[in-house]
């Protein structure tokens, strides 16, 4: 990874805690993307290549160990453990195990639980339904090359999803929206989609195979049909290492072209107008 010339720099006091900082973050993205099996540069190295102190680069390294990133091998180097993040789109309704598995089936969905219950408030906002509406609850585990990846809580409507329960016909260990569409019928429509940050709690930790604090990357969901209606709600918790999102942000100016083609609102603000 090429970076920009940067100047010798020999921070002291706050200065060195910033150059440790975006130091630790440049190697951290390297080592995240290359997928390398050599041993890291040496000290010498490094100090060349981001003109930094000795000490710099040693307290950097000492963040990466304690953070389960890279392992000292006596005799041998110091090579990198954590493996890249996958990248998940948010360009359409479809999740990360149909990306993957698309091209190399990586992924496993198992689905441990599917029973009917009332609805709670929360969920019935959620789903537009009614307090007490009959709903399904359906708990999956995501696994990545056999390792705990994701733990999720689904929640939808009893009608029409009820008949997943027990219709052994209708594989559960799979992606919900491939599920959801099996049951309609058809394919769904747009997703809602809140992404936000926790730590692991004992219950977490426990089915991620994490310690406890470590940190999650929490999505809740709403799944539409295409006529609008709300077909499921659900909450889940992913290692926070092991997956990233990604989406293109546009340029509000050509987003407002394009409203004004459709005849939508424009942004108040939009130098077109």
């Amino acid at each position: 990874m090429a970076y920009p010339e940067m100047s010798a720099f020999r921070p002291r006091g706050a200065e060195r805690v910033q150059a440790v900082q975006w130091v630790t973050d440049l190697l951290r993205m390297e080592f995240l993307y290359a997928r390398t099996t050599e041993p890291l540069p040496s000290e010498d190295a490094l100090i060349k290549k981001f003109k930094v102190s000795r000490g710099v680069v040693r307290e950097v390294l000492q963040v990466l160990r304690q953070q389960g990133m890279i392992e000292r091998v006596r005799g041998a180097g110091t090579f990198v453990l954590s493996p890249g993040p996958l990248l998940h789109e948010l360009d359409e309704s479809r999740d990360l195990a149909q990306d993957v598995n698309s091209v190399t089936p990586r992924i496993a969905i198992h689905t441990r639980y599917a029973g009917l219950h009332s609805c709670t408030g929360v969920v019935a906002s959620k789903l537009g339904i009614d307090v007490g509406d009959e709903i399904v609850i359906m708990e999956s585990l995501t696994a990545l090359d056999g390792f705990p990846i994701s733990i999720r809580t689904a929640f939808l409507p009893a009608d029409p999803f009820a008949v997943i329960i027990d219709n052994p016909s209708i594989n559960l260990d799979r992606s919900p929206y491939e599920v959801i569409s099996e049951v309609i019928k058809e394919p769904v429509g747009d997703t809602d989609l809140e992404i936000s940050c926790s730590n692991a709690d004992a219950l977490c930790a426990a089915e991620l195979r994490v310690p406890i604090g470590f940190a999650l990357l929490d999505t809740n969901r709403v799944v539409h049909a295409v006529g609008g209606s709300r077909l499921e709600f659900s909450i889940s918790h992913a290692r926070a290492d092991r997956l990233a999102f990604t989406h293109v942000m546009r340029s509000s100016a050509a987003q407002n072209r394009l409203r004004a083609e459709t005849g939508e609102a424009l942004t108040v603000g939009d130098p077109t107008i």
